[in-house]
């Protein structure tokens, strides 16, 4: 079978990883995967060496519309030269491009589309592709009720891969809990002005804390504003020599390991992959109960602790719990790790989505 997978890139998102470990499984077990990128970029995710990779050299137009049409032809042309089964866009942008292409088009859902695409354009835009894709893959059954029911029959639901790296990482446990970890790009989504003001709550109600916060990620050319502000507002706050930005790194497992406790703020998500490594680490978890993902991997109280979505004062009350209660934190990052390890293989998962894929092609 000749699976396609078009990325923006291969570095910096959970989208373009997925896509990475799927098409790394998929061509271990004999698949003709082929990968096609919008930009190169410095420290990709790794992708065997089977994989074929395809780079789009895009148009040299500079007005934003013709540009546009004009990348979507090309992407057309070059699917249309691969001649790919079924094309699955982790890049939402070329959709048309591959109806264009005249191939199978899988349209693989990797965030929460009522907050994602919120207007009326964005709306039509999705109608018309659940209408003409072959497919929809789902990360979880929350995503199901964004789809109208004449649509629910092209719903197949295959969860997240989680690298095995992250199940390997000792921690000490048993220690107080007093640096906390989160890790996304630097976005609105992604609430991070949230989590420092709730890191900041905490430190005032309790004084002369030891605690720290390190945030993990970078932010595209859309969103730069993002850093500058979260900087001001941690200069505001006083919280320079506790709240640090290190941008993005290629190890984040040694990350995991030497933290403490991990934080997710987001206001929406697909299925959110750093919460699950984190899990997968045996970090106790805070997590606001967003739309969609968190719910699916916490039980609150049992496995990790959810919080309303945009709430700073129930997130700093949370994070001051697992401060406060170090067994308790230490006994819900145990139980989070035995959730990832029940999660199933990577192997598990892409046949998963290839006995869909197949299935797809045979209608």
């Amino acid at each position: 079978m000749r699976i396609v997978f078009i990325v923006k890139q291969l570095a910096n998102g959970g989208a373009e990883r997925e896509a990475a470990a799927f098409a790394n499984e998929l061509v271990r077990m004999g698949e003709e995967v082929h990968m096609v990128c919008i930009a190169d970029t410095k420290d990709e995710y790794p992708i065997d060496p089977r994989i074929h990779r395809h780079l789009l050299r895009g148009t040299s137009v500079t007005v934003p519309r013709l540009k546009g049409a004009c990348n979507q032809f090309l992407m057309a042309a070059l699917l249309k030269k691969i001649h790919g089964d079924v094309v699955l866009p982790f890049y939402v942008t070329f959709h048309l491009a591959v109806l264009l292409s005249g191939c199978r088009l899988i349209y693989a859902v990797r965030t929460n589309l009522d907050k994602e695409l919120p207007n009326k354009s964005d709306s039509l835009r999705r109608k018309l592709i659940c209408r003409f894709a072959k497919g929809i893959w789902i990360q979880t059954q929350e995503q199901r009720f964004l789809f109208p029911k004449k649509v629910q029959g092209k719903l197949f639901e295959v969860p997240n891969i989680l690298d095995d790296r992250f199940l390997q990482i000792h921690r000490q446990t048993g220690k107080r809990i007093l640096h906390f970890i989160s890790v996304g790009r630097l976005q609105p989504q992604k609430n991070q002005r949230m989590l420092i003001e709730a890191f900041g709550q905490m430190v005032r109600r309790k004084g002369d804390t030891l605690a720290t916060l390190t945030i993990y990620g970078q932010a595209n050319k859309d969103f730069l504003w993002q850093e500058k502000e979260l900087r001001e507002q941690i200069g505001e706050l006083g919280l320079k020599d506790r709240v640090f930005l290190r941008g993005w790194v290629k190890d984040i497992e040694k990350q995991y390991a030497r933290s403490d406790a991990f934080v997710l703020s987001s206001d929406y998500e697909g299925c959110p992959n750093a919460l699950m490594e984190a899990m997968a680490a045996g970090l106790p978890c805070v997590s606001t109960d967003c739309p969609t993902g968190p719910s699916m991997l916490i039980e609150n109280g049992k496995n990790g602790l959810l919080v309303p979505v945009g709430d700073a004062e129930d997130m700093s009350h949370a994070m001051e719990y697992l401060m406060d209660h170090p067994e308790e934190a230490n006994r819900l990052g145990r139980a989070a790790r035995q959730k990832m390890q029940e999660w199933g293989s990577a192997r598990e998962h892409a046949e998963l989505l290839l006995e869909n894929l197949r299935r797809i092609c045979l209608k």
